[in-house]
């Protein structure tokens, strides 16, 4: 039988080698493989397990088929079938670029909707990107916003840029270039771990942003500094550690030194228990705030309902922010095909759509932000006027200040008076720098 030209090499077809064995179906095999070959004169591909499916003695130059293991892989379509072919010197075909036999499970794999599930994240992914880089030039515009709770958020933003362009990356890789996986090229492999580093950092940084609002929560005056220095070892230096494990687990294990290291391995757990821990750990300081925030809810003696409504509020607030929502994605359910592939998908929108949200929630809808961007519009919109009507800004009965003086004193000038009275003065000197997490601490006060 000829052999096409162009034919689908394993990664496209769904390489059954790296995802795990069929026990089932290998021991149902075993007496189809004890059993002699056909005595008809004729020549036979033998019969053999490539780890998913038994292939009985084949004529040689047909194409055997079987139905797709759908029982084994609930994401195969059990309505189509795998084919091996045996070519017509008695032997079955072998993959070019693995060098070894190879069974046709493209049927099987639904690549349309693979591709599909990939394009999800990548298009979240980009999403988040803008968004986060948006959030940091903002962030960094105005002199009132930075203090240690912002400069948190956005070592946060940058891991979530880092981690999205990354990922956006492999799963481009994984779609357009599978050869590389194949051939799996040191540059590959590097690639890999830079991906799994910087993902690693940005859970370290969810749990930063955990630990360092519940210690100015617990103890309002603990010194900020020490925090932002404790918070920086924890969220780019602490990773190396078990990023430099997994990285020796993976060079020393054959088994697993394959793809790129892109297949699933044992080795994934010297990263997932820590970052499961630290999902875990912020969990438990996510309940502790909101007893200490209904706490003080209930000292103003408000309603009932009220109380709910901020306890509720601070908490879908702060629920991104910490990555709880990654723990719904700790288990995969047994589930039936279509619902295997809505959970895929919702699982792609829960990932990847996490910075967007977190920029959303603490910086394109914070309060103290807008008011920063409104005093600057309102600003620039101030001086277009008196240049446009021809009037020099210093004869206007409102003196303009600068956006980091008027956030600075909170200074009220009234009929071209240059002198702040000393309320504005007293309520310059006890502002404190505002900040998106303040959305959540000043819930309690209203």
């Amino acid at each position: 039988m000829e052999i096409p030209v162009k034919w689908p090499n394993e990664t496209e077809t769904f390489d059954n080698k790296s995802h795990g064995v069929n026990w089932k179906e290998k021991e149902r095999c075993l007496s189809v493989l004890d059993k002699p070959p056909p005595d008809d004169g004729r020549l036979y591909c033998p019969a053999m397990f490539d780890d998913w499916l038994c292939w009985d003695y084949t004529l040689a130059g047909t194409v055997a088929s079987a139905p797709c293991p759908a029982d084994f892989q609930p994401l195969l379509n059990k309505h189509e079938m795998a084919t091996k072919m045996c070519d017509e010197n008695g032997n079955w075909f072998i993959n070019p670029l693995s060098n070894r036999t190879w069974t046709n499970y493209l049927r099987c794999a639904h690549l349309t909707d693979t591709h599909t599930t990939l394009y999800i994240p990548i298009a979240g992914y980009a999403v988040s990107c803008i968004l986060l880089l948006i959030s940091l030039v903002i962030f960094n515009a105005f002199r009132q916003l930075k203090c240690a709770r912002v400069i948190i958020h956005q070592h946060l933003f940058v891991s979530f840029i880092l981690t999205g362009m990354l990922w956006i990356g492999i799963y481009v890789l994984l779609m357009e270039a599978s050869e590389i996986k194949d051939n799996s090229p040191t540059w590959c492999k590097v690639y890999h771990v830079a991906t799994q580093y910087v993902t690693f950092c940005n859970y370290m940084w969810m749990f930063c942003e955990g630990f360092f609002l519940h210690t100015i929560v617990v103890q309002a005056f603990s010194k900020q500094k020490k925090l932002l220095i404790a918070c920086t070892v924890i969220g780019w230096g602490l990773p190396v550690l078990p990023v430099s494990a997994y990285t020796i687990a993976r060079v020393l294990d054959p088994d697993t030194d394959v793809k790129c290291w892109f297949e699933p391995s044992w080795t994934m757990w010297i990263l997932s228990a820590p970052i499961v821990l630290s999902l875990l750990i912020n969990f438990v300081l996510l309940l502790n705030i909101l007893r200490i925030l209904l706490s003080k809810i209930r000292a103003f003696n408000t309603a009932e309902h009220n109380q709910n409504r901020r306890a509720v509020k601070a908490t879908l607030i702060l629920v991104p922010l910490l990555g709880l929502q990654n723990l719904l994605t700790l288990v995969t359910p047994d589930l039936d095909e279509s619902s295997m592939k809505i959970w895929n998908m919702a699982s792609s929108v829960l990932v990847s759509l996490q910075g967007a949200a977190v920029a959303l929630i603490f910086c394109f809808f914070n309060g103290e932000v807008l008011t920063v961007l409104k005093r600057r519009l309102g600003q620039w919109s101030h001086s277009y006027d008196q240049s446009f009507m021809g009037r020099p800004t210093t004869n206007s009965t409102t003196m303009a200040m600068t956006l980091e003086e008027t956030s600075t004193t909170g200074a009220v000038f009234k009929n071209g008076n240059n002198r702040m009275s000393k309320a504005s003065i007293r309520n310059a000197k006890s502002t404190p720098c505002q900040t998106p997490s303040d959305v959540f601490l000043k819930s309690t006060k209203k």
